[in-house]
């Protein structure tokens, strides 16, 4: 089976979704992030802080060239979209689903002072703008996620890859 990869903005619920479906699905769970945080032993914020996105972006890019698994659900940074080889790499093996969440979900969601990898200037509006045509570009399928739990999403991905792998 191939690896759902979930893909979406910051605090749209990636891991969430990702370790629910994990679950549902019998298959492993991989957190790029988390990847990133193992290989660099030190958080994320910390590396964007200190030695800025450009070499955060390039560590990510990295980190997710090095991924080979099968059969499993993959949570992605939001950043990711920004490397075409790493979703290049990311679709040889797997399914891209975009969660896909407005706006004003987005912004109620995101923890005072969380650092995203973004210059800084940038506002979580103009990621948010930046970043859409980059998720939609690279998905196979979009899932609209908003009023719905993190169990409703993880359960219209599980169909939806269901029906797809029964040739519907």
């Amino acid at each position: 089976m191939k690896n759902i990869v979930l893909i979406g903005m910051p605090s749209s619920g990636k891991s969430t979704v990702g370790k629910l479906l994990s679950d549902k699905m019998s298959m492993a769970f991989a957190d790029t992030d988390a990847l990133i945080f193992k290989r660099e032993n030190r958080a994320l914020r910390d590396i964007v802080n200190n030695d800025g996105l450009d070499a955060f972006l390039k560590i990510q890019q990295e980190v997710i060239l090095k991924i080979n698994l099968t059969d499993s659900i993959i949570s992605t940074g939001g950043s990711v979209v920004y490397s075409e080889a790493s979703m290049l790499h990311l679709k040889q093996n797997g399914v891209v689903v975009y969660l896909e969440e407005e706006y004003s979900e987005i912004e109620g969601r995101v923890e005072a002072g969380r650092r995203f990898a973004r210059n800084g200037d940038q506002t979580l509006l103009d990621l948010y703008n930046e970043r859409t045509p980059l998720y939609l570009r690279y998905a196979d399928i979009t899932i609209k996620c908003s009023h719905k739990s993190a169990n409703e999403v993880a359960q219209e991905v599980k169909s939806i890859i269901e029906a797809l792998n029964a040739g519907g």
